[in-house]
């Protein structure tokens, strides 16, 4: 058995069982569970950022990037999958009583904060220890004892089992959402998007979701996952930058055919500059910046070409977000270059689960998702959907 799959870790499936109980009982109980999970879990967080700057020394941040720009983009990289819970806030959309409101400040908010803390944690980390020293299993717990503070540690465990917990809760919900939505439209088998009429929780796809979870959790290498899932999630994201510049500048039977010609070729060149840019720093072991000089000024050009030269045709009743095309240019140019950055063998794992995923839609998937859609179209039953997505709360009855 291969090394990065023979790590049986039978505590992962326990855990996950765990989160499985609480995220089926009920959203209100696992919001008030995660709540006070997270008052203690900030906390903890407070108290490593001071406790670690008051043992700070100067002399550890000599060498500021010992491993050069390369090694700061490829951990980058690798931990872009730390931000992947924030996406499950939108899907409580239903749950919410403003969501055009509280989802925006959730989102933006959990985000700057988060970032903030990611930033403060890794800096006070540095400080404490030379980064040679940094245990990579357990970090803080090492550095504290380090610097005379073993009774650290434990406050450092307890926060760590707190927040872990909090994070796979929080993913509990939000994937067994997102694989609730997908079934509504018959993509996966109808029964997934049932609701528990007690509960008010969708069981089916909480209990599906996490079985796979636990699965691969109990035999797979966390690398192996770590890169498969910052992969996945920065195409995802890419995916969604692109997706808001489409709804942004193209109304199908409103937008000209010249202005959608536009807008087809801008994208193109964002897209293909921005690839150019990643393979190029992926598959060179020079620091020449020459190729650089001709694909940086590309994606410029066509970002500002599109700025310009195609109208927008739609504008966000509620909440949009600001600076486009600017802002989901630049993410999709950040986020594919990040991609080049990840070993070959993680693309080649991604590449076969997307095969495997594409066979599906297109045997089935579609032509589900194609049926639902023609019903519901004829039932008129896209109305509630629609005001969901402009931030209206709509009762599970009016669906």
């Amino acid at each position: 058995m291969s090394e990065d799959y023979g790590h049986l870790d039978p505590i992962a499936v326990v855990v996950v069982c765990v989160i499985c109980v609480l995220a089926v009982l009920s959203t209100k109980g696992s919001s008030r569970f995660n709540y006070i999970a997270s008052i203690i879990h900030v906390i903890v967080i407070l108290f490593i950022i001071i406790a670690g700057f008051s043992k700070a020394d100067a002399k550890n941040y000599s060498d500021f990037m010992p491993f050069g720009i390369r090694g700061v983009f490829k951990s980058s990289a690798v931990l872009y999958f730390a931000y992947v819970g924030f996406d499950a806030v939108s899907t409580m959309a239903e749950e919410t009583k403003n969501p055009a409101h509280d989802i925006p400040i959730g989102l933006v908010g959990s985000m700057v904060i988060t970032t903030a803390a990611y930033c403060l944690l890794a800096v006070a980390l540095c400080l404490m220890q030379p980064f040679r020293e940094i245990n990579a299993d357990a970090p803080f717990s090492v550095a504290f004892e380090a610097v005379g503070m073993s009774w650290a540690k434990y406050i450092v465990a307890a926060g760590a089992l707190k927040g872990m917990t909090t994070v796979l809760l929080v993913g509990a919900v939000g994937q067994a959402r997102y694989l609730t939505h997908i079934a509504r439209t018959h993509m996966m088998p109808p029964w997934l998007a049932q609701v528990h009429p007690k509960t008010g929780t969708p069981i089916n796809a909480t209990v599906v979701m996490l079985s796979a979870t636990a699965i691969i959790a109990f035999f797979t290498e966390l690398d192996i996952l770590a890169n498969l899932l910052s992969i996945s999630t920065l195409l995802i994201f890419t995916l969604v930058a692109l997706a808001l510049l489409v709804r942004r500048y193209y109304v199908s039977g409103e937008t000209t055919t010249a202005n959608r010609n536009k807008l087809v070729a801008y994208i193109v060149l964002i897209l293909a500059s921005s690839i150019a840019t990643a393979a190029y720093w992926g598959l060179s072991d020079n620091d020449d910046w020459i190729s650089y000089v001709i694909t940086v000024p590309i994606w410029f050009s066509a970002t500002l070409a599109l700025h310009v030269a195609v109208p927008r045709a739609r504008n966000p009743k509620l909440w949009g977000v600001p600076l486009v095309p600017w802002l989901p240019s630049a993410s999709i140019a950040i986020n594919i270059f990040l991609l080049g950055s990840i070993d070959g063998a993680s693309f080649a794992r991604f590449g076969i689960w997307t095969v495997v995923l594409l066979l599906y839609y297109f045997f089935f998937g579609l032509h589900a998702s194609y049926d639902t859609a023609k019903e519901a179209a004829e039932n008129k039953m896209g109305d509630g959907l629609k005001k969901v997505e402009e931030g209206v709360k709509v009762s599970s009855e009016a669906q």
